[in-house]
């Protein structure tokens, strides 16, 4: 009797010792905690984050690259060249008056003159004087008793007097030259010449020269 009783005690420890080893069962209605698949995914880039992070702050700063501006090619204006054009002085001659016209026997008209007037020359300047002029007067102008010679002002000239070489009848021309010579002192200087035939005096031709 007292060995049954042992017997079924220790059957009892045993049967509680193996009772308190095995795992509680949950009580029913607890919720038993879903698996998520991509939570290690997340544990993965939160980890590669915080790396990210601690490998910025303990890098030094870098330096941003600062645009430098190239300088701008300005372009140079080329120089547009001027050209004059000198184009020469047209002198143009008078239409010539009807012999007789004028009513008187002698007269004549000056057609062209050159030097022109009013021209400058350096001091002692040597130069001919030439005057042409056509009569239109009422009668001819003969060599043998016609010449043109210095009248007034002042004496640029080399010769006084020139005789005529041929006769010159109404409405004829002729160039009338003398020698003269500009004045060593600078300032102007008129001359004046006349056509003279016996007592008759006529024709003024007048001429000034600058001296500078």
């Amino acid at each position: 009797m007292i060995r049954r009783r042992h017997r079924t005690l220790s059957l009892l420890a045993i049967t509680a010792l193996m009772l308190a080893c095995v795992p509680s069962i949950a009580p029913v209605g607890t919720s038993i905690p879903t698996f998520d698949p991509n939570s290690p995914l997340t544990s993965i880039v939160q980890t590669a984050d915080a790396a990210a992070t601690q490998t910025a702050v303990m890098m030094p700063p870098a330096s941003t690259p600062t645009d430098t501006a190239l300088p701008t090619d300005t372009p140079t204006e080329t120089p547009t060249p001027t050209f004059v054009f000198l184009l020469p002085t047209l002198t143009v001659r008078p239409t010539q008056a009807t012999p007789g016209s004028s009513g008187k026997q002698y007269e004549c008209q000056i057609m062209r003159q050159d030097p022109a007037n009013e021209t400058v020359m350096p001091p002692e300047t040597a130069f001919e004087m030439t005057w042409e002029v056509a009569n239109i007067g009422q009668k001819a102008w003969f060599e043998s008793d016609t010449d043109y010679r210095y009248s007034s002002g002042y004496r640029l000239h080399l010769q006084a007097a020139y005789d005529f070489d041929a006769s010159i009848a109404p409405g004829g021309l002729v160039e009338l030259k003398a020698v003269m010579k500009a004045p060593a002192q600078p300032g102007t200087y008129t001359t004046e010449w006349r056509i003279n035939i016996g007592k008759n005096s006529f024709c003024p031709m007048k001429f000034t020269v600058i001296v500078n």
